[in-house]
């Protein structure tokens, strides 16, 4: 911190360098407090480091009286972040930013937000030779509530937990204001969150994911509108909506001999001629077709060159 005074004292001075032939010209030019850098950097006296300072911008709550009572110790009195409302504060005690409003602005590339967390000794000591646990949690973006005693803990919660070395999971959260057990069998408080919403990296989304098996509302999902969906349904193990099976066609083989150059053979009706065949006892096969009847195929007929006792087949089968 004592870096970043410097870096920006050196910036104002140039910037009012720079600015001096612009005072000439403009009635109204940069003229900052002799007490700026005062009241810019604020001493710590809950910190545990030698040397370290709070940065504070426009924040009035957060007097030097309030700043010297707020320590480790102080979160969830009213000298805690619980109680902390401030334009712009560096918390040299808890290292975090406190601030009324983010917003991130890119130019031909996107704005980030991006969390992470690295396995080691807090603070300074990362561990490169380890990896995290699966079921971490990497970082959350959560919502807390507002009581007399200020700011409290979550009730609703994003969370990501690492899945292996290259895959995670993206979570949702709540709290239920009771105790219980959850799905995978650990126990919670009225004010733990409790993982309702699990997106895998396959892309399926699961809900009910940890929510206490005793404690399910009547519908896990709740639709107030239309439902498309592109593929089957299951419902309790059975498929619902799924195209039916094809019929099982029941076939049977009719033979017929006839005398001529021609035989024939019939299907009994209901029933349609999916192929068939035959022999000549004389002469040369000249033909083997079915007989059709408007436009089903009903028997099949063979066709010879000379005269005899020939036979023809059909194959039968229900509509």
């Amino acid at each position: 911190m004592r870096a970043m005074r410097v870096f920006i004292c050196c910036a104002m001075l140039i910037a009012g360098a720079a600015d001096g032939t612009a005072q000439t010209r403009a009635s109204a030019a940069l003229q900052p407090s002799p007490r700026l850098f005062e009241r810019l950097f604020r001493d710590c006296a809950g910190c545990e480091r030698v040397g370290a300072l709070h940065m504070v911008i426009d924040s009035p709550r957060l007097t030097d009286g309030w700043l010297a009572r707020h320590t480790y110790q102080a979160n969830g009195g009213q000298y805690g972040d619980n109680a902390a409302i401030a334009d712009f504060w560096y918390d040299a005690v808890h290292r975090r930013l406190i601030t009324r409003s983010l917003v991130l602005h890119e130019v031909e590339d996107p704005a980030d937000l991006r969390l992470g967390r690295a396995p080691g000794r807090f603070p300074n000591d990362p561990d490169f030779s380890s990896v995290l646990e699966p079921g971490t949690i990497v970082g959350l973006v959560g919502f807390v509530r507002w009581s007399s005693n200020g700011f409290g803990s979550y009730f609703a919660a994003m969370q990501g937990a690492v899945r292996d070395s290259g895959t995670g999971y993206l979570d949702l959260g709540t709290v239920t204001g009771k105790i219980g057990r959850t799905r995978s069998g650990s126990e919670y408080s009225p004010e733990d969150l409790v993982r309702h919403v699990r997106l895998h990296p396959s892309g399926q989304l699961e809900l009910g994911y940890d929510t206490n098996p005793e404690a399910r509302p009547d519908a896990m999902l709740l639709v107030r509108g239309s439902v498309e969906v592109e593929g089957s349904l299951t419902i309790g193990g059975v498929p619902v909506g799924a195209p039916p099976p094809p019929p099982v066609l029941a076939c049977g083989v009719r033979s017929v001999t006839g005398r001529g150059r021609s035989a024939s053979a019939a299907c009994d009706a209901g029933q349609l001629a999916t192929g068939g065949g035959g022999t000549c006892a004389a002469g040369e096969m000249r033909g083997s077709r079915p007989v059709v009847t408007g436009e089903a195929p009903v028997g099949w007929e063979l066709t010879c060159s000379r005269d005899g006792t020939h036979s023809a087949y059909v194959i039968c089968c229900s509509r």
